[in-house]
């Protein structure tokens, strides 16, 4: 085993299933990112960060008498430790540090908040009335169900430690006007111009509500790298989601066209913004490089996901209604050895500032 500390020009590192077994994980993560050469990568694809989440969701458990559905169990598990590792670390290191214990709370209770947000949503489980008191007024609302108690405690929890309150409620208020919106998607006759709006409020508001549980100094350009961010994340989602959308009855940028060429472009134009997010960014190079090094594995998904839309063309002019596809034609299943060696070309070719050629 290599001790990673002591290494210097490295130029890539590579974990399948692996980094979870580390006993310091944060620090074994920093040292990984002050040995490798400029320009250079490292990806893991993992479960990190779970075992003490899952005491927290149990000890939630036992306090409130009842059980988180086992989808959203693992759904808050799954995500937390991505969010935690690759994208609130990669943004305190712009301040030469990781994000201390109060921050990595707020993170998990976040996706605790997030988690039931959308299931209640989803599922239709309560009235548009009730969500918008519990989301919008917390202290009023009577919890009649242990998703709804959960969900209440966890969001004056974080409204209570959060430092820029009026900032915070502003996002608050956006992201539950997107999500309200996002059920225009469930319309066929919605325009690809009111998706696409949807679409980057929904993922941008989103991941902005986390930027406020971190403390770094306000910075209109920050929060716009946060925003743009969340709306690649959103789309390189709806990517992937194809097939669960479509038997779903959900309206996507992604399954509402029927040119792969069309479907690329939006998702280059995201692309696009985020890159020049991170440009306005009033940091030293070095510390912007390094972090779209960190964050290239999050466009590499969406690539790997249009380079099987484009085979699914093919040299048809357009793709078929997505219907019409076999739910294997459509899920990019990125445990098959054949997307893990795309998704590392396509890392590697952002993080070295080449162009994406699909």
């Amino acid at each position: 085993m290599i001790n990673i500390e002591n290494e210097k020009n490295i130029s890539t590192i590579i974990g399948i299933s692996a980094f979870h077994h580390i006993y310091d994980l944060e620090k074994f993560l920093d040292n990984c990112y002050n040995s490798l050469d400029k320009g250079s990568l490292m990806i893991t694809l993992d479960d990190i960060g779970h075992s003490k989440f899952d005491k927290l969701l149990k000890n939630i458990e036992l306090r409130f008498n009842g059980k988180f559905a086992p989808t959203t169990f693992k759904k808050i598990k799954k995500f937390q430790g991505i969010q935690q590792f690759i994208i609130n670390d990669s943004f305190t290191n712009f301040e030469d540090r990781t994000t201390n214990t109060k921050e990595r709370e707020n993170n998990k209770l976040y996706f605790i908040l997030a988690s039931l947000y959308d299931d209640l949503m989803d599922e239709n489980l309560v009235s548009q009335s009730v969500l918008n008191e519990m989301f919008l007024h917390p202290e009023k609302a009577n919890p009649n169900s242990f998703s709804e108690t959960v969900l209440i405690d966890t969001h004056l929890k974080l409204l209570s430690r959060v430092y820029n309150k009026e900032a915070y409620q502003r996002v608050l208020n956006n992201i539950h006007q997107a999500q309200i919106d996002s059920l225009e998607q469930l319309k066929n006759d919605i325009s690809l111009e009111r998706i696409l709006s949807i679409t980057e409020r929904k993922g941008g508001y989103s991941l902005l509500m986390c930027r406020h549980y971190i403390e770094m100094a306000t910075n209109e350009n920050i929060d716009n790298c946060w925003y743009q961010l969340g709306g690649m994340i959103q789309m390189t989602n709806d990517l992937f989601d194809i097939y669960k959308d479509t038997m779903a009855g959900i309206y996507t940028f992604a399954n509402t066209q029927n040119e792969f060429e069309k479907i690329k472009d939006q998702y280059v134009s995201q692309v696009h913004k985020y890159n020049q997010s991170i440009e306005q960014l009033e940091y030293d190079d070095s510390k912007k490089l390094k972090f779209q090094i960190k964050l290239s594995l999050i466009p590499a998904l969406g690539y790997v996901a249009l380079e099987n839309l484009k085979q699914l063309q093919g040299k048809a002019d357009n793709l078929k209604p997505f219907k019409n596809y076999a739910r294997k034609d459509l899920i990019v299943d990125m445990e098959k050895i054949k997307n893990i060696i795309k998704l590392i070309k396509f890392s590697y070719q952002i993080a070295k500032n080449k162009t994406i050629n699909i």
